[in-house]
């Protein structure tokens, strides 16, 4: 009985160690998918507007709200913008996760506006001071 119980708590121990792990792997994934989303908004950024980048700017803190259907949206306004395929293309391994896990659809909007938004900072105060 007593070496089942060390069993038992060695196994317990394990656990705890898979579940850092799985919470560890999980963090690095979800850092992969929003720098792909914001390496995403910078390319696409060329093909915005002035008034694009205002609205961008304005609901930016709406980000956090964005529901799983997010990615449809996007890319739907990519493709109104005339943003080319090739400037969203993904992996196709990336592209299969960014169908099957909600939240990585929503982490990679998320990188998505902050990497036009980090373009805007760039350019913000060179189109402001415009007289």
């Amino acid at each position: 009985m007593a070496i089942t119980i060390e069993e038992l708590k060695i196994q317990v121990a394990e656990e705890d160690n898979l579940v850092e792990r799985l919470q560890s792997e999980k963090k690095v994934l979800l850092n992969k998918v929003r720098q792909e989303g914001f390496e995403l908004g910078i390319r696409s950024s060329s093909k915005l507007s002035y008034k694009d980048f205002r609205h961008f700017e304005r609901v930016q803190s709406l980000a956090v709200a964005l529901d799983e259907d997010v990615l449809d949206y996007l890319f739907s306004y990519l493709d109104l913008k005339n943003c080319p395929e090739q400037a969203r293309h993904l992996d196709a391994d990336f592209a299969y996760l960014l169908q099957v896990d909600p939240p990585c659809r929503i982490t990679f909007a998320q990188g998505w506006i902050d990497g036009v938004l980090s373009v805007w900072q760039t350019l913000k105060t060179q189109v402001e001071n415009l007289q």
